[in-house]
């Protein structure tokens, strides 16, 4: 085989109830010149024998002697890797056709490009879709996104080897956000990261998916960090570990935070977009922070609605709508959320947080 364009990285545990797809995913691209590196980090299911039955020369299997955890296992494929630029893939994702040949003729034509991601549609774990996740796509948009989360989806990235291995590769002391860590790496020393206004993954999210079930524990805690130190790098607002993890957890209701805690992470939000934007925040700007303002009061909402608890959220939006009067565009996204809340049918409620969950 000549050496590969594109070196595909797999990192998978006990993945059997959706490998199959994804391994499909990747071999019916029309894209061809590839290596497919899938490390296995010592499943104890079905996952050895469904990779070692598919009979494709493109397919390189490493299984590690012992359990090492989804970053190192991530390391050990690139190091095996011999294309010029990486592709991500999860055990329970899917490429969308085209994936690669868009992505690997962009990056031929932007020399300049380190990071290539793009837009997601969101499946549950049926593989039904209930969402689309669209990244930023402009240069300052992306900038802004790092003071509180991931900018790119990492499955759908391609990237340049010799880029990412001169930074290190993944950070090891990142369990569940490596890949974030090595964005806001990229980005402070100033290489260009994009994300193509194109939808050519599909990304599972499901009650027992990584991301929903680590991200009030581990992973948010590794994500605040993240933020922190990306917010005090980038910009001279102060700000303490809990703001920013109330910034992170703005769309997760059950964190228990305080609609004055979201409230000012809204706040904190328009500062740091100034910095992000000299000052000026552009329509789009605003339009990012007051979608995620409208949603963290919803979910919030909506999670105290379950709970049987109407009267307490009549009383916390009103308290916010008496004490920001001389804010207009806050106190218009509270009534919104309000009246979101109080019109939307119980059955709906798990449908609408699994939809904001990330």
């Amino acid at each position: 085989m000549s050496i590969p364009k594109i070196s595909i990285i797999m990192a998978v545990y006990n993945g059997e109830d959706y490998l199959e797809l994804a391994i499909d995913s990747v071999l019916s691209q029309s894209f061809t010149e590839y290596e497919f590196i899938i490390v296995d980090d010592c499943s104890t299911d079905t996952t050895p024998d469904i990779i070692l039955s598919i009979q494709d020369r493109r397919i390189q299997y490493i299984r590690n002697r012992k359990n090492l955890g989804q970053t190192p296992s991530l390391n050990i494929g690139l190091q095996s890797a011999q294309g010029e630029y990486i592709a991500r893939i999860d055990a329970d994702d899917i490429y969308l056709p085209g994936k690669l040949q868009k992505q690997f003729n962009f990056m031929e034509k932007n020399s300049d490009v380190a990071v290539c991601g793009t837009n997601g549609l969101k499946i549950d774990a049926n593989g039904e879709i209930i969402g689309t996740f669209r990244v930023p796509h402009r240069s300052k948009e992306i900038f802004f996104n790092i003071f509180f989360g991931s900018p790119i989806i990492h499955v759908s990235v391609l990237m340049r080897r010799s880029i990412i291995i001169e930074n290190g590769g993944y950070g090891e002391k990142f369990t569940f956000c490596a890949d974030f860590a090595l964005w806001s790496k990229l980005i402070k020393k100033k290489y260009t990261v994009v994300n193509l206004p194109l939808t050519l993954i599909k990304f599972r999210l499901f009650d027992g998916s990584l991301g929903v079930l680590n991200k009030l524990g581990p992973s948010g805690r590794e994500a605040t960090n993240i933020i922190y130190s990306n917010i005090t790098d980038l910009s001279n607002i102060p700000i303490s570990k809990k703001e920013c993890e109330t910034i992170l957890l703005m769309l997760w209701a059950s964190s228990g935070h305080s609609v004055n805690d979201l409230t000012s992470a809204y706040l904190t939000l328009i500062s740091l977009a100034k910095v992000s934007y000299n000052s000026r925040i552009p329509y789009r700007g605003l339009v990012i922070i007051n979608k995620l303002y409208l949603k963290s009061l919803v979910k919030r909402g909506l999670y105290y609605k379950s709970q049987s608890q109407i009267r307490l959220i009549k009383q916390d939006y009103s308290m916010i709508i008496k004490n920001n009067l001389n804010k207009p565009m806050l106190s218009l996204i509270v009534i919104i959320s309000l009246f979101i809340i109080l019109f939307i049918s119980e059955k709906n409620i798990k449908k609408f947080n699994l939809l904001f969950a990330i």
